[in-house]
């Protein structure tokens, strides 16, 4: 494989595409630009090239790496008032790859209910049939035998998955007997397996797909599926090490364009400047790329001018409306048996590498809120309908329409349960969300204690956060605020999903299975007692979205459906922050999709 560029390939160099962030979208759009051999990319990453390293590659490492600053950004909410006050870690992955490099492996496809909900926010053609057509052609799906198919009891449509991609991904052929118990329990509760959970209509229950090479059994992400098999093209050349200062723009008359001529960055302690002859494009996350935009001055005034920071572009969406799955957990000591014989997914001890496999096809639920408990969306919605009619701003409320249009429908999962189904506790964090808050009662279950743990997350939430800079340094961290529970519908929801959770261990099969609840504990029993626990214990799964959001500029946008920022010539935005209303899925795949289409839009062969 070609050696990464040095400094002195880069510095002062012309490039006709700069792209900021070698992550998930960077590196699949940098390869898929290259392939004419006249264009050049140049990528710059702000982490360590990483590739080849052990800890990524193999599956049961998962989890090692939060709070390690080699893979991780080590990212921050500032104090969360409707959380009593509390303050969360928001990670995100740094080096190659980005966070395809250290996630959870999950790949799945939201409902095309969903999809279709971004065209209809005023983006033509961004709709599911594009999605899913984008999506398959980043994947490299392996179906299982039918064989192990059935004796490990995996659904899937073949047709909904791309199988000549980059991206290899595959089922993992390791079930537990708790595994099969609790999905009988979720049948028994109405929650039925669901074979087309790929392919648009995930209501159900589901073992995920993995982005695992199923002959190799290592991780394939953006880095090793993307980038390396092309690392020896010529017009393709990637910095790391490389932390992007701001972008250099031209001067405009007042309702003129700006044009981004290149990108200024730091190496080794030293500020230099790369040229773009055509485009520069950040795919530099939801938390950084409205960063690198403020710093640029690009964003709103009311942000910039206490930073003494030019007002290039007066746009005040950057940073805004942004969207989280927020998440909680609760878990579940199982009877001392043989029978649910457990693995340890809280340690990565390579002695139990085969048995954190397991962990790696959880169970997925993906529920609507109207399969939990209809009056609450009864309730939620007549909350939420006065705010809408209220609410100022007009992509907000057309956004929050649409969410209410959701709600209020049986076929689209406004919930996600995950189920581990096998874990043990030795009094270590687990590769869960959220590591201070992962380890809840673990003193209690003692260690080798065995367990089951679900997860709840909400996969459409009404509130909105915010991402700024707060001073002119890149290197400082920006304020990360999501506003988690700022509307409390969201927080009502949850509760549902705690209430309705709780039904698992009364319901057998499961019921003869667990011992006693854990986390939150008996003592938790009243709402209140129960939203509290929420809001103490609420972690981010990872998912954050919509800093800059692809919508009419009147409307809250900073991205067209080009993904060109508004009041400039030829910057892009290409990641997660473009999607202006979150959608019911593990982003990864979303992001492929975005990547795969930005690609083509640029080369002005979108279809």
């Amino acid at each position: 494989m070609h050696s990464m560029a040095t400094i002195d390939e880069v510095a002062g160099g012309i490039f006709d595409y700069v792209i900021i962030g070698g992550g998930t979208a960077g590196l699949a759009l940098a390869v898929r630009l290259t392939e004419d051999p006249a264009v050049t990319v140049c990528v710059l990453e702000a982490g360590q090239a990483n590739l080849n390293d052990p800890s990524l590659l193999i599956p049961g490492q998962f989890g090692a790496h939060f709070g390690n600053p080699q893979y991780s950004w080590l990212f921050k909410t500032i104090p969360q008032p409707h959380s009593n006050y509390k303050v969360f870690p928001w990670a995100r992955g740094k080096g190659l790859g980005g966070s395809s490099a250290i996630n959870f492996f999950a790949h799945t496809h939201p409902p095309a209910h969903d999809a279709d909900s971004i065209e209809r926010l005023g983006n033509p053609g961004w709709n599911w049939e594009r999605y899913l057509r984008y999506a398959k052609k980043a994947e490299r799906f392996t179906p299982p035998k039918p064989e192990d198919a059935d004796k490990h009891g995996l659904h899937f449509n073949l047709d909904a998955h791309g199988t000549n991609g980059p991206v290899r991904m595959g089922f993992v052929l390791q079930s537990t007997p708790s595994e099969k118990i609790v999905t009988e329990t979720l049948h028994n509760l109405g929650i039925s397996r669901q074979s087309r959970f790929i392919a648009g209509d995930p209501t159900g229950t589901h073992i995920s797909v993995a982005s695992i090479d199923t002959q190799t059994g290592t991780r394939s992400y953006s880095a090793n599926a993307y980038y390396a098999p092309n690392a020896n093209r010529a017009n393709l050349t990637v910095l790391t090490d490389a932390y992007v200062n701001k972008l250099v723009l031209t001067h405009a008359m007042p309702g003129e364009e700006v044009t981004a001529t290149g990108v200024e960055f730091s190496y080794e302690s030293n500020t230099f400047t790369v040229n773009a002859s055509k485009e520069v494009v950040l795919c530099a996350g939801a938390l950084k790329s409205p960063q690198i935009l403020e710093l640029s001055g690009i964003g709103d005034p009311s942000v910039l001018n206490p930073l003494d920071i030019d007002v290039r572009v007066n746009l005040p969406a950057v940073g805004t409306n942004v969207q989280e799955h927020v998440a909680f957990r609760v878990s579940y000591e199982l009877e001392e048996t043989e029978k649910w014989a457990s693995s340890d997914a809280a340690e990565p001890d390579p002695a139990h590498t085969d048995e954190r496999l397991q962990a790696l096809r959880p169970i997925l639920a993906f529920l609507p809120l109207q399969a939990l408990n209809p009056a609450a969306v009864d309730s939620i919605s007549a909350s939420i309908t006065p705010k809408l009619h209220s609410q100022t701003c007009e992509g907000l409320k057309a956004q929050w329409a649409l969410q209410l249009e959701t709600l209020r429908r049986n076929d689209v999962p406004d919930c996600e349960i995950i189920v581990f189904s096998k874990c043990s506790v030795r009094k270590r964090t687990p590769p869960g969300l959220s590591p201070p808050t992962a380890n809840a009662g673990a003193d209690e279950a003692g260690p080798e204690k065995q367990r089951v743990a679900l997860i709840a997350s909400l996969n459409h939430p009404f509130s909105r956060g915010t991402i700024h800079i707060t001073s002119r340094d890149p290197t400082d961290h920006p304020a990360v605020d999501p506003h988690c529970f700022e509307q409390e519908e969201d927080l009502e929801m949850l509760l549902e999903m705690a209430k309705w959770m709780r039904k698992l261990p009364e319901t057998e099969p499961f019921k003869s299975m667990v011992a006693k609840e854990v986390v939150p504990g008996p003592e938790c029993v009243s709402d209140d007692q129960l939203k509290d626990f929420i809001k103490n214990h609420m972690e981010t799964t990872f998912h954050t979205a919509g800093s800059c959001s692809m919508l009419p500029r009147e409307k809250g946008g900073v991205v067209d459906p080009q993904l060109k920022v508004y009041g400039t010539s030829n910057v892009r935005v290409v990641d997660l922050s473009v999607l202006p209303l979150h959608v019911m899925a593990h982003t990864q795949a979303v992001v492929y999709s975005i990547a795969e289409q930005a690609a083509d839009i640029i080369k002005g062969v979108i279809q």
